[in-house]
């Protein structure tokens, strides 16, 4: 829209159509830049096929790895840790909450699930 402001200037203050109210003078200004427009979308330069084939590779590559890294539960995934940070935001409280009714700390609960699960005696 900067660009054609110089153009729509110059046709709104001299021309053959200075006689024409201004939005009248404004859209004749602007009918050749639209054709223009419409002209350069309509008919695209095709980019070369070994740069799509690449571009493909590379997209097909990218997603891939994303599944992958997606279905792995264990080790420095981004899954892995979404999983660990809500397990934490959910035991936390319910330890702090035990802990406030049995006056057992979070480590003595812990404990003691593993002397119950028999782990520990």
């Amino acid at each position: 829209m900067l660009l054609a402001l110089p153009v729509l200037t110059t046709a709104l203050v001299a021309g053959p159509r200075a006689e024409l109210p201004v939005h009248q003078q404004m859209r004749a200004a602007a009918a050749p830049l639209r054709v223009s427009t419409a002209r350069m979308m309509a008919d695209p330069a095709p980019p070369p096929a070994a740069k799509l084939d690449a571009l493909s590779e590379k997209w097909r590559k990218r997603q891939a790895r994303e599944e992958d890294e997606g279905a792995q539960l264990v080790g420095w995934s981004k899954a892995a840790e979404i999983t660990n940070g809500r397990f934490a935001m959910f035991f936390l409280p319910v330890g702090l909450i035990t802990e406030y009714y049995t006056g057992e700390s979070v480590p003595q609960q812990v404990y003691t699930l593993l002397q119950t699960l028999g782990f520990v005696e």
